[in-house]
């Protein structure tokens, strides 16, 4: 749904904070049961409220326990500024892959589209949801749905881990990423991941989203990292 403009997010820190803080709960039902969307950005850098912007946005589905390769979301767009070189050295994007693509806005709108009747999933969530929410004017959108941190989770899982980065976790379960630092293939990684996540989450006795919510402090683990960015 379009927003009004007395829905949209102020770009203020302290109201970010509350958003993540008070986050919407999660459907009720076995955690299998829930819709997800895992998705990850690519961006013109690390400081999205400084003014860094996406430049590529991959997501994918999950419903019942499975990821659903064929029902994918990718696309790059234009983010009206140029991309520093450090930055298409770690994904890859050039300017020029860009020239032609949908401006930034346009695009955070249609990912809004598809994502919006699932509960968001991205590896350090903090830093995806801070450029998804600093967007939310410009896009015209509001991203309210839940959201979950799968390196959250993972920290949750193994707290006697001390790497739980994508790279970490992918060697971990023996998964082979195709694309890394590619928006749509780091989401596929980050969704078989976050499958096999679920089903540890659900073997340890969690009822719910809301139950997982809780016991890892997950709206709060968010918002701390997201502060960071």
């Amino acid at each position: 749904m379009r927003a009004t403009a007395a829905q949209l997010l102020a770009p203020h820190p302290d109201e970010r904070r509350r958003r993540l803080i008070e986050g919407p709960s999660g459907p009720a039902g076995p955690l299998a049961t829930c819709r997800y969307v895992v998705f990850d950005l690519e961006t013109t850098g690390l400081r999205p409220s400084r003014g860094d912007r996406i430049v590529a946005i991959g997501a994918v589905r999950l419903a019942g326990g499975r990821v659903n390769e064929a029902d994918s979301f990718a696309t790059f767009c234009h983010p009206g500024r140029p991309i520093p070189p450090v930055s298409t050295a770690i994904h890859g994007i050039t300017d020029s892959m860009v020239r032609d693509a949908v401006p930034w806005p346009a695009a955070v709108a249609a990912f809004h589209a598809y994502a919006r009747d699932a509960v968001l999933v991205a590896h350090n969530a903090g830093f995806d949801l801070t450029c998804l929410h600093l967007a939310e004017a410009q896009a015209g959108v509001v991203f309210d749905m839940p959201a979950l941190c799968s390196l959250r989770l993972s920290q949750w899982l193994d707290p006697e881990q001390t790497d739980h980065s994508l790279d970490a976790l992918a060697a971990r379960q023996g998964l082979v990423v195709t694309g890394r630092h590619d928006a749509l293939g780091d989401a596929i990684a980050a969704a078989h991941l976050f499958a096999e996540m679920l089903r540890r989450a659900e073997a340890a006795g969690v009822r719910d989203l809301e139950d997982l919510m809780r016991r890892t402090r997950m709206r709060e683990a968010i918002a701390a990292a997201a502060a960071q960015f």
